[in-house]
């Protein structure tokens, strides 16, 4: 699935340009 897709949505939603693992 677009799990890393989801996880830089939410990074952006967050405004983390590097989301955690």
């Amino acid at each position: 699935r677009d799990f890393l897709l989801e996880v830089q949505a939410i990074a952006k939603d967050r405004g983390d340009k590097c989301p955690t693992k």
